[in-house]
């Protein structure tokens, strides 16, 4: 049996191989992942297997033809399992295409969603790096280490472009705010108010010691996935540079936040690589 399992990521889909595969599965299977590589383009693709026991005749026959079909439509492809004769699988499959092939052990499931990820959040920058002109550069910044480099490439294309500069920083309250429909609650506590204040000066004196005086700051409380492209949407902010690591709600950025950010934002999104 083929399994596709929830992701709220673009361009990363994941799949649950178990037992012995039959054509009947990949009747089913090959469709909805064409469906995925004509929305995507390319994709990045986790297989995990799960007391699995190999595949019929046919569908080996089903699954050698689908990698003929398909050679340059996947990105990358992990596949996680936990036995160690299924490290063969990922080297049999380099033969069958274009795609980097990796194999993880199940306990390292995370490591190859971060691994599928990188490739894919390094999309975006790519094609966000391309834009001509930008009027409206929003930074949003956590105050870790990793800060720097996202506000020092915000500040750059913002002085290309001339463009009107904003930074925010998100102090991760959920529970001011509703995830699903970004309902916000009329309180907020003092620990919070002081959290905002704190940030706000924060955010200041980065802009000053930038040489960015004239730039808009703003300290929010709620989720980051929301409040950050809320804010660029309200504020016309046609792009939002962030950083691929850090701590807080930009902690996840590599997780689900970013997925989450880039699906929300009505403009273009920059991750900046800050290998912290």
């Amino acid at each position: 049996m083929i399994e596709e399992l929830p992701v709220q990521e673009p361009g990363i889909c994941t799949f649950k191989a178990s037992g012995k595969l039959t054509d009947a599965d990949y009747q089913q299977f090959v469709p909805r992942l064409e469906a995925l590589i004509h929305e995507y383009g390319k994709i990045s693709v986790l297989l995990e297997l799960e007391d699995f026991h190999g595949w019929e005749p046919k569908a080996a026959w089903d699954d050698f033809t689908l990698g003929l079909a398909h050679p340059q439509d996947f990105e990358r492809i992990a596949i996680v399992g936990d036995k160690a004769w299924e490290h063969w699988i990922a080297l049999l499959a380099k033969a069958f295409t274009h795609a980097r092939v990796r194999y993880f052990a199940l306990s390292d499931r995370n490591a190859a969603l971060d691994w599928l990820r990188q490739n894919v959040l390094s999309a975006f920058s790519q094609q966000s790096s391309t834009q001509a002109s930008y009027r409206h550069v929003l930074i949003a910044i956590d105050f870790s280490t990793a800060s720097a480099p996202v506000l020092k490439r915000g500040l750059a294309i913002a002085a290309r472009d001339s463009a009107r500069l904003s930074l925010i920083h998100v102090v991760d309250e959920p529970i001011f705010e509703h995830e699903y429909d970004g309902t916000i609650l009329p309180r907020e506590s003092e620990e919070t108010t002081r959290q905002l204040e704190l940030a706000h000066t924060r955010l200041q004196r980065l802009l000053d010691l930038a040489g960015a005086p004239k730039a808009e700051v703003m300290a929010l409380a709620g989720l980051p996935k929301i409040a950050i492209p809320r804010y660029a949407e309200q504020h016309e902010a046609d792009l939002i540079v962030i950083g691929s690591h850090g701590h807080g709600g930009l902690g996840a950025v590599l997780g689900s936040t970013a997925g989450s950010l880039l699906h929300r934002a009505a403009c273009d999104v920059l991750v900046v690589r800050t290998g912290a």
